[in-house]
């Protein structure tokens, strides 16, 4: 894709694979204390968001797999979860294997306008697949922080036990 809102998205997925992929199942399965959520949530939930604003709204097949919706949507947390979660490995794999649907699917469809419109929760209106990508920014982005910190508070809480 050689779109700049394109290529920051893929930049910013790529930042926050390359951070988790050395983290290991059980670590991203933590939940610091006063915090909801896990960094494995996180990356499930970057997952379920973007196969909604990229594929879901702009009319493209969606790859949604079982359970995912119900362990990552918005307002899930682990602490509900009933079901056994995917692997990290699993989630890092969906992770890159969806960028690269992004890549190939939406890059020649920036400027399509998308049907109907859709209205965000917080007001955003968005009319057209670039839009989309680049809220997607922004959501990446900011779990991407969310699972820096998290991570940061796990290794404090490891290095005070030593």
């Amino acid at each position: 894709m050689s779109n700049f809102v394109a290529d920051q998205l893929g930049f910013v997925r790529r930042q926050a694979v390359d951070y988790v992929r050395n983290i290991n199942d059980p670590a991203s399965e933590i939940i610091p204390t006063g915090l909801k959520n896990n960094i494995k949530w996180n990356l499930g939930h970057m997952y379920v968001i973007h196969e909604k604003f990229a594929f879901q709204l702009t009319g493209e097949e969606t790859k949604y797999p079982a359970n995912f919706n119900k362990l990552f949507d918005p307002g899930t947390k682990p602490s509900d979860w009933t079901t056994v979660s995917p692997t990290l490995s699993q989630i890092i794999d969906l992770l890159n294997e969806q960028i690269e649907r992004v890549e190939s699917v939406l890059s020649s469809k920036l400027k399509e306008e998308i049907n109907p419109h859709y209205k965000s929760s917080t007001g955003l209106n968005f009319t057209n697949v670039e839009q989309l990508l680049g809220f997607l920014i922004y959501h990446e982005a900011m779990h991407f922080a969310t699972i820096k910190n998290i991570k940061s508070i796990i290794d404090s809480q490891i290095m005070s036990l030593h």
